[in-house]
């Protein structure tokens, strides 16, 4: 996403050096109460850091000085890394607004539930202002001025409260207009006074509904700020709003905000495979193989983290971080192990294994979740005081943006990640620093993910500049927080008179003519005898299991500063134990989602639009009725034959895929 203030930067270094001249009187006499009175380019100890305090002094000069003629129509957007601190500068402006302009009301959007807790636990009595000390006693503010209601939770009160409450905190679905609640919302939001918009986790707002209703918003918004820490999706889309900062990762290292990432992998020499009989259970064939010839069976990337063996091996080095974690911790904090699954049936299977084989207590957070187990979750950080504190918690989708627990030292991914901004908001769960009492803000401090190298994650690590540091012995000691190397220097914008915008496209030189791309073969022809094609389509029964892994070590990788990289023992063999079962209720949805995720992926490679997926998905869980469960539904078919289904779903998609025409048939010709 380009960084629209660019051009601004010396002018912007002007205005702050020479005093700020053109604020309102009342707004230079709010930064000054937050200035340092030591340094009038910094802001006073115990207010903001020093990235905040740049992300407000930019917001302040866009909307006074530039005005949103010049930037911000649409609103403004500052990239902060996860761990940033981007609640502050939102507090900061919304007091500002209120000194200085007048401003009453306040309305805080935010992309789901979890978020939304955070953002009530922080702006609930006024804590972050009070916190902070935003509020100078000349002002005649205070924190409980600022009353906060939150949409749809005990705490709202209807229409009186949308007009009583000076901050309003809800989800953006709240206010579409396909809902009654929504056209409510809407309604005694537009009918009251004109107010500020806050639009926390923006990277998801590049959503039909949700930027008609950000439009419907504009004519009452005073000033729109979006923040987020990743603002470039992996549908290449981004929010409307102009972006004025960036404090992305590298600077967050120089600066000591966040933890720093260090990614362990097993070093494989060997491994073990058993080829079964998914209906009957029986062992056909063992066989052992090198490492370096594994990529010719084509095992699914997954199968490395999710067969029993694999999981465990991968579990054991990750509670190895946890412990060593926990020595650092010294009892002042407990340290949490965040595991990443990818369907709820590996979440259990995980949870489990981790609470029954490893014997550490561990807590499962899905959609299915209630309310008690949200909330425990929300508060793992809380919870040193108790006599057996969760060492671990397991989640498939929930526990990402917005949920924050600083104590998460340790994180185990059982998935692999395509998605570039999901990847970073996982990392992100384990960047926030530990900020207790007893933990001296210059600590060192590091996040241990554990990965393995057949997910292919160095897309990822890449991301964080990752290097290596080699010549480490398998048996050598090394202790990560007391050889980080100092982090790169910080990016600064050279020259910023020489940043140009890219002109639009003149449409008097652009040529209209044909550009030949060369003989391309037309999309094979819808089958209308789809049904008989996917009648016919055969199984093999066997599957291959990962049944054993020979590690030589784990290899260490530090990412930002220097990338050093070191090798630790393996860890020890698992004596046999049981193995974790996963329950009815789970495998059955871990079926459905597979066939949805199935439909979807096959609609989309057939040149379809996700929306067709539907009708794929019918027909595909028709198909594995058939082939599969005796005919029997989804719900009542027997335990065994599900577990079948499941193990036979990889083989599915890859079959059912290579019939040229037969997802077109689907679509084209349906029943």
């Amino acid at each position: 996403m380009f960084n629209r203030f660019a051009r601004y930067e010396d002018a912007f270094r002007d205005w702050r050096r020479d005093g700020m001249p053109g604020l309102k009187a009342d707004s230079y006499k709010y930064v000054e109460s937050l200035t340092s009175k030591d340094d009038d380019q910094a802001a006073r100890a115990g207010t903001l850091w020093p990235h905040q305090w740049e992300s407000f002094l930019r917001v302040v000069y866009a909307h006074e000085i530039l005005g949103k003629a010049e930037l911000g129509a649409d609103g403004l957007l500052l990239n902060v890394v996860t761990g940033g601190g981007k609640t502050a500068v939102i507090a900061a402006v919304i007091a500002w607004l209120r000194v200085a302009h007048n401003v009453q009301k306040f309305l805080m959007l935010c992309p789901n539930l979890i978020v939304r807790d955070r953002l009530e636990d922080d702006f609930e009595g006024g804590k972050v202002f009070k916190d902070r000390d935003l509020l100078p006693d000349w002002a005649h503010s205070t924190p409980k001025d600022f009353v906060l209601t939150t949409l749809g939770s005990s705490k709202e009160g209807g229409w009186a409260s949308l007009f009583s409450a000076s901050v309003i905190l809800g989800n953006i679905h709240q206010f579409y207009l396909h809902n009654k609640g929504g056209q409510s919302n809407l309604s005694g939001l537009m009918n009251g006074p004109e107010f500020a918009l806050f639009n926390d986790e923006a990277h998801n707002s590049p959503a039909p509904e949700y930027e008609a209703t950000l439009k419907r918003m504009r004519e009452k918004v005073v000033l729109r700020v979006d923040t987020t820490a990743t603002p470039d999706r992996a549908d290449g889309r981004a929010p409307d709003s102009d972006m004025i900062y960036e404090y992305g990762v590298t600077d967050a290292l120089a600066d000591a905000i966040i933890k720093t990432p260090v990614v362990y992998q097993p070093d494989i020499k060997t491994v073990q495979l058993t080829y079964t009989d998914a209906r009957t259970g029986e062992q056909r064939k063992v066989e052992e193989i090198d490492w370096d010839e594994v990529d010719r069976l084509g095992l699914n990337a997954t199968q490395w983290v999710t067969d029993d063996e694999p999981m465990r091996q991968q579990m054991a080095i990750a509670l190895r971080r946890l412990e060593e974690q926990e020595r650092r911790a010294k009892k002042r904090y407990q340290p949490i192990l965040f595991v990443v699954a990818v369907c709820k049936a590996d979440a259990v299977k995980a949870e489990e294994t981790l609470n029954k084989y490893f014997k550490v207590k561990t807590l499962l957070v899905t959609e299915d979740s209630d309310e008690a187990d949200r909330q425990k979750a929300r508060e793992l950080g809380k919870q040193q005081k108790a006599g057996t504190p969760y060492r671990a918690v397991v989640s498939v989708l929930m526990l990402r943006e917005g949920w924050d627990v600083p104590e998460v030292g340790t994180i185990l991914l059982l998935r692999k990640f395509g998605s570039k901004v999901y990847g970073q908001q996982v990392v992100g769960r384990g960047l926030r620093r530990v900020r207790v009492r007893s933990v001296e803000p210059t600590e060192p401090q590091i996040c241990a993910v554990v990965d393995h190298p057949k997910l292919e994650h160095q897309w990822l690590w890449d991301i964080f500049n990752a290097k290596k540091r080699t010549g480490v012995l398998i048996d050598d000691l090394f202790d990560e927080t007391e050889d980080l190397p100092e982090p790169l220097p910080k990016q600064e914008l050279e020259k910023p008179d020489l940043v140009i915008d890219v002109p639009p496209i003149d449409p008097s030189v652009t040529d209209d003519g044909e550009f030949d791309v060369g003989d391309i073969a037309p999309p094979p022809k819808p089958l209308e005898n789809w049904k008989a094609a996917l009648d016919a389509v055969e199984y093999d029964p066997t599957v291959v299991e990962i049944t054993k892994v020979g590690i030589a070590g784990v290899v260490g990788q530090e990412l930002g500063g220097q990338g050093w990289r070191t090798v630790h023992s393996a860890p020890d063999e698992s004596p046999i134990g049981p193995l974790a079962q996963v329950s009815d209720e789970a495998v059955r949805e871990a079926v459905k989602a597979g066939l949805l995720d199935m439909a979807e992926d096959l609609t989309v490679e057939a040149g379809y639009a996700a929306t067709f997926k539907d009708q794929v998905y019918s027909a595909l869980l028709h198909h594995a009725r058939a082939k599969f469960l005796n005919d029997s539904s989804l719900g009542l078919a027997e335990r065994t034959d599900v577990d079948f289904a499941w193990k036979m779903l990889r083989q599915v998609k890859a079959k059912v895929g290579a019939i040229p025409g037969l997802i077109a048939g689907v679509i084209e010709h349906g029943d």
